[in-house]
């Protein structure tokens, strides 16, 4: 997903991840209670992004471990 205003999140830790999620809740509820419908959609736009980056990177290091189990399968000699 793309979004104009949206950063490299690439860049961001885990736990950057985590807490911007964390607060772009937060501001949804909040919007939500007010009625704000425009801005509902633009924040769960973001919230969208960054939840897909930590999936991607569960999945990459899901990936790498699996890599690593097969080496031990297999036996060459």
């Amino acid at each position: 997903m793309f979004h104009p205003f949206e950063e490299d999140v690439t860049q961001l830790t885990d736990t950057q991840l985590t807490e911007r999620i964390s607060e772009l809740n937060k501001k949804y509820f909040q919007a939500g209670r007010l009625g704000k419908g425009q801005l509902l959609t633009q924040l769960q736009t973001f919230v969208t992004i960054y939840r897909d980056e930590v999936r991607r990177r569960a999945m990459q290091q899901k990936n790498q471990a699996n890599d690593k189990d097969l080496d031990q399968l297999i036996n060459v000699d």
